[in-house]
């Protein structure tokens, strides 16, 4: 696999996950802004999810230098999958026939706008 293309899949997914720990970083947030504030920033979730996002970023500018942004942004749209995805595995949430139909049109979006 080409490392563009390999950055391209793993940089959403990171994304993902990272958005998944922000998810577990607020469940035991308490409406007090100024308690959550200090709270969210020593939480090991969000400390980890910064930390993905982070090495992402890094990622994504390699990738960048090696394709187009045209053709490499829409990857990002995958991360709209992923993250749903994460809550019905991992959290029970629900998906509904709307995802799944979103779903299929970000997958088709991805293949039209790869091999333009």
């Amino acid at each position: 696999m080409r490392i563009d293309l390999a950055l391209l899949i793993i940089v959403p997914v990171m994304i993902s996950f990272g958005q998944f720990l922000f998810k577990m970083a607020g469940k035991n947030l308490t409406g007090n802004i100024g308690k959550d504030l200090i709270g969210i920033a020593f939480n090991p979730h969000f400390i980890g999810a910064m930390a993905l996002y982070g090495f992402a970023s890094f990622l994504w500018v390699i990738a960048l230098s090696k394709t187009d942004i045209s053709k490499a942004y829409p990857f990002m749209a995958s991360g709209f999958i992923i993250v749903p995805l994460l809550g019905f595995f991992l959290l029970s949430e629900t998906l509904s026939v709307p995802f799944f139909i979103g779903t299929a049109m970000i997958v088709a979006g991805i293949i039209v706008i790869s091999y333009a």
